[in-house]
């Protein structure tokens, strides 16, 4: 037996992934956080080690196939374990996806630690990682890459060398804009199709059937016609790319029209209570909006209700990011990227919220906390339709709303105030966090409604 391959993240696809090179007879030394994964790794002869620790001790080569950043800080910075403890002397090799900007950091704080970082992202489902068909991006140094290389190939039909880091996550992201492009149009086609009451195997026929079929349409097409939602990406694993290459598109420069809109469904497949389903269930999705648009009288009615906790928090800030790249502009990316890491942790939980529903679906919300209103936010697609007009009524009636501070900047809410009644009593330089945003100050007038 040669020098063991560290494996952390037996997940929906690490699991599969250890497995294939455990039965290739590369010696493996594995953890995760729960022990049944462990326990089927265990089974094809892979040593469990009892922390990520042993992991890094037994192996020069260690594979993370983990969820997001904070499982691989979890991972690389636990408490009582420095950094240079872990990595000194190891080629670490992240195939999970994370911001290229956070994986370029992290390649840094590796190598400052004596490591070398090596981004390993792949493309492709369980399906494919049990059949070693996924699709492999690698960069990082020449050499470490090189040693990478062989073990990927047990894994990989196709491996492309993409250069320095971050350039594979970030050909990891262009890739998944077409991946979610392609199944959440195939969602609508079935929709559509359904609606229109045809056999929806039969569609199945003839897109599989079609120069538009490949791998993953027919994969998804079974799963539909079949009712099948056992993920091979989860909604909830989608959202997380879909929020990573929004943000990336953003923090560039660049428009990305098709995903701003795919992210709001599956933000709202998650509020549903749909996250952990298959991609292809954002299906659902789609269907509750026309079961909400289906009574016009329904359509236009705005109904307000108490929000529902934080299960509803990822609808809440999928109306926040519509209403904010409508209407603030003049916010510095970074700023913006601030508030909306804090806003579900750290704001809603903060203030009584209410929420507005046009047809059963979430379209506008309000703060309010002590008398004053903290936050009013439409989705921009519902500007216009008094959804905000609703809002701050029941604000103003059922909480005694009496001050709301506005950014100056955003001209059309302090114009949406004051035709309410609202006056100006004052004004700051800055916002509450010392930000260079001018707020005006407003107070409910005698007169106002």
């Amino acid at each position: 037996m040669g020098e063991p391959i560290g494996f952390v993240g037996l997940g929906i696809m690490g699991e599969p992934m250890a497995t294939r090179l455990a039965r290739a007879g590369l010696p493996l030394v594995v953890w995760n956080r729960s022990e049944r994964a462990a326990r089927a790794l265990a089974d094809v002869g892979a040593e469990v080690a009892p922390d990520p620790r042993t992991v890094f001790a037994r192996a020069r080569i260690v594979i993370l196939m983990l969820a997001n950043a904070d499982a691989i800080d979890a991972v690389l910075r636990a408490p009582g374990a420095g950094l240079g403890d872990l990595v000194a002397g190891r080629i670490v090799v992240n195939m999970g996806t994370i911001a290229p900007a956070v994986s370029q950091r992290l390649a840094a704080d590796v190598a400052a630690a004596g490591g070398v970082l090596v981004e390993a992202p792949v493309s492709g489902s369980r399906r494919p990682a049990e059949e070693g068909a996924l699709v492999g991006m690698l960069a990082g140094p020449e050499d470490a890459v090189a040693e990478v290389a062989p073990i990927l190939e047990h894994l990989c039909a196709s491996i492309t060398v993409c250069g320095a880091v971050p350039a594979a996550l970030t050909m990891k992201l262009s890739v998944n804009v077409f991946l979610i492009a392609l199944v959440t149009g195939l969602a609508e086609s079935f929709h559509f199709a359904e609606q229109h009451g045809l056999p929806l195997a039969t569609l199945r026929q003839v897109l599989d059937a079609g120069q538009m079929a490949s791998p993953i349409s027919r994969v998804k097409t079974e799963k539909v016609v079949g009712e099948d939602w056992a993920p091979q990406a989860s909604i909830r694993d989608v959202l997380m790319n879909a929020d990573l290459i929004v943000d990336a598109a953003r923090e560039a420069g660049i428009a990305s029209p098709l995903l701003d809109v795919a992210r709001a469904l599956y933000a709202e497949s998650v509020a549903q209570g749909d996250g952990a389903l298959d991609m292809v269930a954002v299906l659902h999705a789609i269907t509750a909006r026309t079961v909400a648009a289906g009574d016009a009288d329904a359509d236009a009615e705005v109904r307000i209700r108490p929000a529902q906790g934080p299960s509803e928090h990822p609808a809440l800030v999928a109306v926040w990011r519509s209403a904010v790249d409508a209407t603030h502009d003049f916010l510095a990316r970074e700023d913006r990227d601030a508030i909306e890491a804090a806003l579900a942790d750290a704001y809603l939980p903060a203030v009584h919220l209410a929420v507005a529903e046009v047809g059963g679906r979430v379209v506008g919300f309000a703060g309010m906390h002590d008398g004053a209103l903290e936050m009013l936010f439409v989705d921009a697609a519902h500007h216009g339709r008094g959804v905000g007009s609703a809002l701050l009524a029941h604000a103003i009636a059922e909480h005694g709303i009496r001050r709301v501070d506005v950014n100056e900047q955003n001209a059309s809410a302090a114009r949406f105030y004051e035709r309410r009644g609202f006056e100006v009593a004052g004004r700051s330089e800055t916002d509450d966090a010392g930000r260079p945003y001018p707020i005006l100050h407003l107070r409910l007038g005698s007169g106002g409604v």
